[in-house]
């Protein structure tokens, strides 16, 4: 679902919002039937006790919860695993985090880029303990480097079937979409639609992480659910 052709011409300023939040509502329903075409019986039964929450979050249950709340902080602390962190958000749970008296350095998307693909899931992973920390003003520049390589480089390869690093590539998505949820961007709304929209041969390379497949659809349905774009 291109944004650009759904907010095309003819659509007058006021009836803006009104047409976006028409053809997002569409693609909710469009998902609820489709994510088991993505999520097969065997990626439910790996996510043990988690594929019933699962399964009632994409097939019917939808969260409006607000989370632009987490752009007004400098930084914040979680007490729970990064994996615990993400799990309550996709499910449109309460996160549990409170303001940081310090903020980590700056990390540049130059030296992010230096790593090897292990280190650079590692370095997201103990940068975003929190995740809502993605969506704070100084994660700008990284936030805007992930998205350009979902959509460059990591596009490209799964347009020509060439192997990729399927654990990083889910990261960027959930992380992009969590800055999504936070700072209404609609740019990284259009990655994770056309991500969405790739061949279904494409897309059944990403149950090779069945937990952040999972998370991914979940987050993407509360941003397809989101009534203020």
């Amino acid at each position: 679902m291109d944004l650009e052709t759904a907010l095309s011409a003819p659509v007058q300023l006021d009836r803006r919002q009104e047409v976006l939040h028409g053809a997002l509502l569409r693609r909710r329903t469009e998902l609820r039937k489709s994510w088991r075409h993505l999520l097969s019986p065997e990626c439910l039964e790996s996510l043990g006790s988690l594929a019933k929450d699962i399964e009632s979050f994409l097939s019917w249950r939808d969260s409006i919860r607000d989370w632009r709340v987490a752009a007004t902080f400098t930084w914040m602390n979680c007490d729970a695993t990064f994996l615990d962190s993400l799990r309550v958000i996709a499910l449109g749970g309460r996160v549990e985090y409170r303001p940081s008296d310090t903020t980590p350095g700056a990390l540049s998307p130059v030296d992010l880029n230096r790593l090897s693909s292990n280190d650079r899931l590692n370095a997201l992973y103990a940068r975003y303990r929190c995740p809502l920390n993605i969506g704070t003003a100084s994660e700008f520049d990284v936030a805007e480097e992930l998205l350009r390589q979902l959509m460059v480089p990591d596009r490209a390869k799964l347009e020509a079937g060439a192997e990729f690093d399927v654990d990083l590539v889910l990261l960027k998505l959930n992380l992009v979409g969590i800055r999504a949820m936070i700072a209404r961007d609609l740019r990284s709304l259009d990655a994770l639609n056309y991500f969405y929209e790739l061949p279904r041969r494409s897309l059944t390379r990403l149950r090779a992480n069945p937990r952040f497949l999972a998370f991914w659809l979940c987050i993407y349905a509360q941003l397809l659910n989101a009534p203020d774009w």
